[in-house]
């Protein structure tokens, strides 16, 4: 299913007079997307217009992945006669029809594409192959770039980009001669990407290439990713998993010493097949598992801790989700996440084990 057919059976729905609610996330894997970024907000919102749909809360950066669902209706001129059709389901937010579960539950899974990458959205500088190698190089060093596209226009298609030329391709040029304009230390060989390449793919690319150059759908150059690019992305899921992961710590320790390891196991046991290993179950325990326990009543209780239970268990939850997030390489932590995480990390600081 395309992103497009996803939205035409979702105004094919509201003209019959039903609600439709969709997680964020869905819509996103629906267009092939996994993260809210620019190229992916731009389609689906062009789509959006394109099929006479609104979207609230709106597709941007800010979207919601899961809860609350996004509701889509109709623009008001293409609004639907007959209001008070019997097929109207509840106008619940958060409750969608039936038929909204059954369709989403269908979406493939997407592969997480190279336009996933913010350096694959982002406005590249290029010079032309007569620009001189001063002005290159002065270029180069004043932007910090360790490479430039070549190309014979401002806004290149693919049959426009002649290469690009490098700190590398300069000193390579010069072992050989006086190079004086681009032209005379151009490197051919660099590899193109689709947009909605599969990031493995690239990763292989970039084993043998210091770049890699995104073309969008409109054959125009997109971007361009480096290995560097590719660690940045990574490093911003460093610090979010370190709080991720002493907030597992502790509670796990938490937990073990509060409740001790056989009742832990035992309730484990009680309501999945697990080991009778206790010691093992206290390392192993997932945050869902320090969550199912934390929820009964008579466990909280025995933990003396200051917290309300309720908003304890609630930012415990979307700690969870953050982690399931970053563990798929998802979308990245907005800036008022991070500062949740940050917040509930130092909560659980507080409690002395």
């Amino acid at each position: 299913m395309t992103g497009r057919k996803y939205l035409e059976d979702i105004r094919i729905q509201l003209e019959s007079g039903r609600y439709q609610h969709r997680m964020g996330e869905n819509v996103l894997r629906a267009f092939g997307y996994v993260r809210r970024r620019a190229t992916a907000i731009e389609e689906i919102n062009e789509t959006l217009r394109d099929l006479g749909l609104v979207a609230d809360p709106p597709v941007d950066a800010e979207m919601p992945l899961r809860v609350p669902r996004i509701r889509f209706s109709l623009r008001p001129e293409t609004e639907p006669i007959d209001h008070q059709s019997e097929t109207l389901v509840s106008d619940d937010f958060d409750v969608p029809s039936q038929d909204t579960e059954d369709k989403d539950s269908n979406l493939p899974e997407p592969a997480f594409s190279i336009s996933e990458l913010a350096s694959a959205n982002r406005a590249v500088e290029s010079v032309t192959p007569d620009a001189s190698i001063q002005e290159a190089y002065t270029r180069m060093t004043l932007h910090k770039y360790s490479q430039l596209v070549v190309a014979s226009s401002a806004r290149p298609r693919q049959q426009d980009i002649k290469g690009i030329v490098s700190f590398q391709s300069i000193a390579k040029a010069l072992m050989n001669g006086k190079p004086a304009i681009v032209r005379d230390c151009l490197d051919e060989d660099v590899p193109f990407a689709a947009s909605d390449a599969d990031l493995k793919s690239v990763v292989r690319q970039l084993s043998g290439n210091d770049v890699v150059l995104v073309i969008g759908k409109d054959k125009r150059l997109q971007g361009i990713v480096t290995a560097w690019d590719l660690a940045e992305e990574f490093a911003d899921l460093v610090n979010p998993f370190k709080r991720i992961g002493e907030i597992e710590e502790r509670l796990r320790t938490l937990v073990a010493t509060r409740l001790g390891k056989s009742k832990v196991a035992q309730f484990l046991s009680d309501h999945r097949l697990s080991s009778d290993d206790s010691e093992t179950e206290i390392e192993e325990l997932t945050m869902g598992e320090l969550q199912r326990v934390l929820e009964v009543p008579a466990h909280w209780e025995a933990l003396e801790l200051v917290f309300d239970r309720g908003a304890f268990i609630q930012a415990l939850s979307e700690a969870r989700g953050y982690r399931n997030r970053l563990m798929h390489f998802g979308d990245p932590l907005t800036e008022v996440e991070r500062k949740r995480l940050t917040n509930f990390c130092d909560m659980v600081r507080e409690i002395q084990l």
